[in-house]
């Protein structure tokens, strides 16, 4: 003990002695750092095989690993406007649907056997490789590379998963305010149609056939279109050899590229709303269209950004954050492409009262940087940042490699970034408001808020002529149904049918009885990866109360409609449902074949019969149902047994919206009410699911605590 009293004693002398020193007491600002080295870039060996690749290769002998990246001329920009989604698609089924000589899952378990990694995608303007390979390893990984870039076959089942995706990522793509508010800002600044900034719709995906991906790849991938960067443990006059060995057979050719996008640099100011009642805060965006990287005011500009909205310094998060404490992030950002303009823009996340308040603060400060001098301080904390930041970009070989790459596939300097960085420090604050006033116009901004305008502190019209923006996503094509004018024999014949039906069911007197329902169900979901199970409970409380429990193998998921609100429990925790999920509940709800037939009498609703159809050899009645929403609701009922056996309507399914088929059978009395306990659901012609229900319900009371959104438990 006396030891270690000792000890802790000799720590506070020292300590006390330490910050009683003029070097502890020292401000920050008196500190004086050497000023920072010179960038050295390692060797690099260029070199352009025979059949045009160009090589980029570095040795490092570091560790024993071999890394490859290859940029391909191709992008998004070239699909057509009809299939927006391809090149996406290509990028990413060249390598899950696999070659002519693999399966793409065979590729995955040989990678995976060699701990290795190769991966590919195609972004807006170039098409991507990416190689991870131990050194004994590096013939099996430039082999399967080579493959996958000459030789994929597209696999339908991967295609059909890859579109599932998309497809889900367009019924989502509302949810996330803040991405919303960026994505159709991005619209805003190029143009809905233009290559820039259109988007993947429901319909774009449907479009893409296997045929668009294999024309799409035989286009532009040859090897006089492809820089192929290396690095890690090899010899280079050995690593040449083998990539040659490895991409012997792939010729070149010639190839037709379209003329490159323009973007119109022509600046109209505009206030956009886009009404958002389910979230409390406002997504800002402000701004108009930016640059490029080889403008001559890049350097000045990334300053003037870094002093604008680049971090705890800057002046929006002082001044809009702190001070006023209208947001708890805000941001500031001039962007510049290799290739064509990127986006200025300004923006936050505020409350929905200070709406007005947030965005005249962003575009004051936006103003203030035009009209006069940054601060010596402001100028020299903004270039510090940026210089010291250098490091981080040839902290790695792969950074360093990759740089030079993209230089090299943008046609830049190979030392631009050294250049960008000695003129980084030349910039001066004079610099500064030249290209400011040169680059930012204040009163030609674009201005985009997202949220609740009748919760906003003032109206935006304050600012302008306001441009509302539609954000319903467009539902796919259906294929086309003639139906024939609603005669009154054939409305008559339809409500006849109907109610004969109800009948068989029950009767209208029994259905208006029940008040809830409780459907218990084991069920079966087809998926492009196979089947999976799941059991789930139903729970609808007439007329807009609705409770989904859906157990899966990875988690449970709880889904309650009530009313006009809703909520979803998850393994991710509580959240409130999107309003497109929202909307799709209360069209379940609505369709659901007891509060159909129950609802019959309400206005604005329409029946007629249809042409009678045959299912499975057997003649049935067709009666055609709209709602006063404009929903439809296609019935096939038995003439025999005057029971629905087929429910037919547009609806959502994991792999998107389209037309769903229900045929319904295993009738049970449950209550004195005939209840289907057997399900097979079609999505447009194919099996989605089966379920078998295994107990029934009527009239159990339901609590309303199944409906109220859990709260949030305090931290103790």
């Amino acid at each position: 003990m006396k030891k270690l009293f000792n000890y802790l004693i000799l720590i506070l002398i020292t300590v006390f002695f330490l910050s009683s020193s003029g070097l502890a007491q020292k401000p920050p600002k008196e500190l004086k750092f050497p000023p920072l080295k010179e960038i050295k870039l390692p060797k690099v060996e260029r070199i352009t095989l025979p059949n045009g690749m160009k090589l980029l290769l570095i040795e490092d002998h570091e560790l024993p690993l071999i890394e490859a990246s290859a940029m391909i001329k191709v992008g998004s920009k070239y699909e057509p406007a009809d299939k927006v989604g391809l090149a996406s698609i290509t990028g990413e089924v060249m390598r899950t649907g696999g070659t002519k000589s693999k399966k793409g899952d065979q590729i995955d378990e040989e990678l995976e056997n060699i701990g290795a990694q190769v991966e590919t995608w195609i972004s807006t303007s170039s098409g991507r490789a990416y190689l991870f390979v131990l050194k004994e390893d590096i013939d099996k990984g430039l082999s399967i590379l080579a493959d996958i870039l000459q030789n994929p076959v597209f696999n339908d089942d991967k295609i059909e998963l890859s579109k599932v995706q998309y497809r889900s990522m367009v019924s989502r793509r509302n949810d996330d305010p803040r991405s919303l508010t960026r994505m159709e800002f991005i619209r805003l600044i190029y143009g809905k149609d233009h290559p820039y900034g259109r988007r993947e719709e429901y319909e774009t995906i449907n479009n893409i056939t296997r045929d668009d991906l294999i024309a799409f790849h035989k286009k532009c991938f040859h090897p006089n279109n492809v820089i192929l960067a290396i690095w890690g443990d090899f010899r280079t006059k050995d690593m040449i050899s083998k990539i040659k060995e490895a991409f012997k057979d792939w010729k070149p050719a010639k190839i037709d590229f379209p003329e490159e996008p323009k973007v119109s640099e022509e600046l109209i100011p505009s206030v956009n709303l886009i009404k958002k009642d389910d979230v409390n805060q406002t997504n800002i965006n402000i701004g108009h269209i930016g640059g490029r990287r080889d403008d001559p005011d890049y350097p000045a500009l990334t300053v003037l950004t870094e002093i604008l909205g680049g971090g705890f310094s800057s002046r929006l998060f002082r001044h809009v954050r702190s001070d006023q404490g209208l947001a708890y992030s805000v941001w500031g950002f001039y962007g510049a492409n290799f290739d064509y303009p990127g986006v200025l823009y300004a923006g936050c996340s505020t409350k929905s009262e200070s709406t007005y308040q947030a965005i005249n603060s962003i575009i004051k400060e936006i103003r203030n940087i035009t009209e006069s001098e940054v601060t010596d301080e402001e100028l020299k904390t903004a270039k510090d940042g940026i210089l010291n930041s250098f490091v981080f970009k040839f902290d790695t070989k792969r950074e360093i490699v990759e740089r030079l790459m993209t230089y090299e596939y943008y046609g830049y300097p190979e030392d631009f970034l050294q250049k960008y960085k000695k003129n980084v420090e030349k910039v001066t604050k004079a610099d500064i408001l030249r290209a400011a006033k040169k680059n930012i116009h204040p009163d030609k901004l674009i201005i985009l808020a997202v949220g609740r305008p009748q919760d906003f502190d003032k109206p935006l019209s304050e600012l302008g002529e306001v441009n509302e923006i539609d954000i319903t996503i467009p539902q796919p094509k259906l294929e086309a149904e003639e139906i024939p004018e609603a005669s009154e024999a054939l409305i008559a014949k339809g409500k006849e049918i109907l109610k004969a039906s109800i009948g068989a069911l029950g009767g209208l007197e029994k259905l208006k009885e029940i008040r809830d329902i409780t459907i218990i169900q084991e069920a079966t979901i087809v998926t492009p990866q196979g089947e999976m199970p799941i059991t789930g409970t139903e729970i609808f409380v007439y007329p807009n109360k609705a409770r989904t429990e859906l157990k899966m193998p990875f988690g449970e998921i709880i889904m309650v409609l009530d009313g006009d609100k809703g909520w979803m429990k998850s393994p991710q925790g509580v959240q409130d449902l999107p309003e497109s999920q929202i909307v799709d509940m209360k069209k379940s709800l609505a369709r659901d074949t007891l509060n159909l037939l129950r609802s019959l009498e309400k206005e604005g609703m329409t029946i007629q019969a249809l042409e009678s159809e045959e299912i499975e050899g057997k003649k049935v009645d067709i009666v055609f149902i709209t709602d006063a929403q404009g929903n439809t609701t296609k019935l096939a009922i038995s003439p025999e047994t005057n029971l629905i056996i087929r429910k037919t309507y547009q609806g959502q399914t994991m792999m998107g919206p389209g037309k769903i088929d229900e045929y319904l059978s295993d009738f049970q009395d449950v209550s004195g009410i005939k209840i289907p306990f057997h399900y097979i659901v079609n999505s447009d012609g194919k099996k989605f699911m089966e379920t078998k229900v295994i107990e029934v319900k009527i009239n159990s009371d339901i609590p309303e605590s199944l409906f109220k959104k859990p709260e949030k438990k305090r931290k103790e």
